[in-house]
C-alpha cells in the first residue's frame, strides 16, 4: 500500500507525465490531491480518472494546447470514485485473512524518515522564536509560545524513535499550523488580508468553476495560509513540505 506521502508524489508524477509537461504541480493542485485522499479515493482510482481525463482531452485536441492544473481532471476522478463505490456494494467491510492469518488488506502506514521529519521540524521552530523575537509580534507571543510548545512535544515523540503514524503525524502538524497562522494572521492589516482575497479569486478562477464549493473553499484557504506563511518567511508545518 502507498504511504501516506507517496499518495501525493504517485499523482502529481503521473499527471506530470500525462500532460506532457515537465513542471510540478501547483500548491493548489497539492489541496485538491489532499481532499482527494480525505474522501477516500484510492491511488489507483484517482490515477485512472485522470488518465481518463487526459486521454478524452488528447482526442478532442488538434494543436499543441496543454492541461495547465489536476482540477482539469475531477470530474473523471470523481466519477471514478462513484463506480468504485458501486461496484464493491456487498463486500465485506473486514479485511481479508492472509494464510498466515495477516491480513491481505491495507497494510500498515509506512513511517517518514525520523530524523527528516524532526530536522524539519526544529527548523521551522527557529523560524518561530526568531520571529516571535520581533517587537512588531508582542501581540502573538502568548500565541506562538503554545505553538513552540506543541511542537517540543511532536519532536520529544520523534526523538524516542518509535514507529511514526504519517496520517497521525501530518494531522497534529496541520493543527498546529493552524494555530500559527491564526497568531501570525493578528499581524496583518486588513488592507493586505483584503488584496490577497482578490489574488485568490484571480488565480483560483478555475478552481471556482470546476470543483463543488467546500473543495474550492479549502484550495483557497490553503492559498491565504501559504501567502501568510511566506509573509513572515515561516515554512508550512507539513511533512509534505520535507
Amino acid at each position: 500500500m502507498m504511504n501516506y506521502y507517496n499518495y501525493f508524489t504517485e499523482i502529481e508524477e503521473h499527471f506530470v507525465r500525462r500532460r506532457g509537461k515537465h513542471l510540478l504541480i501547483s500548491p493548489m493542485d497539492w489541496s485538491l490531491i489532499a481532499a482527494w485522499r480525505d474522501t477516500g479515493i484510492p491511488l489507483q482510482v484517482a490515477i485512472r480518472g485522470i488518465d481518463i481525463a487526459m486521454d478524452g482531452f488528447h482526442a478532442r485536441q488538434q494543436s499543441n494546447s496543454k492541461v495547465n492544473s489536476l482540477c482539469y481532471c475531477h470530474d473523471s476522478v470523481m466519477t471514478e470514485y462513484a463506480s468504485h463505490l458501486e461496484s464493491r456494494v456487498g463486500e465485506s467491510s473486514e479485511p481479508l485473512k492472509a494464510p498466515d492469518g495477516g491480513e491481505t488488506g491495507p497494510e500498515k502506514e509506512e513511517e517518514p524518515a525520523g530524523a527528516a521529519s524532526l530536522e524539519y521540524i526544529r527548523e521551522r521552530m527557529d523560524e518561530i522564536k526568531a520571529l516571535s523575537a520581533k517587537q512588531c509580534l508582542e501581540s502573538t507571543i502568548e500565541g506562538t509560545g503554545r505553538v513552540l510548545a506543541r511542537l517540543d512535544e511532536v519532536c520529544r515523540s520523534l526523538e524516542k524513535g518509535e514507529h511514526i503514524d504519517a496520517e497521525a503525524l501530518e494531522r497534529d502538524l496541520t493543527i498546529i499550523d493552524e494555530i500559527l497562522v491564526t497568531e501570525l494572521r493578528k499581524s496583518i492589516s486588513p488592507e493586505q488580508m483584503l488584496e490577497w482575497e482578490k489574488e485568490a479569486k484571480k488565480k483560483l478562477k478555475v478552481y471556482r468553476k470546476r470543483l463543488p464549493k467546500e473543495t474550492y473553499e479549502r484550495i483557497r484557504g490553503n492559498f491565504m495560509r501559504d501567502k501568510i506563511h511566506r509573509s513572515f518567511n515561516i515554512g508550512e508545518l507539513s511533512i509534505f513540505r520535507l
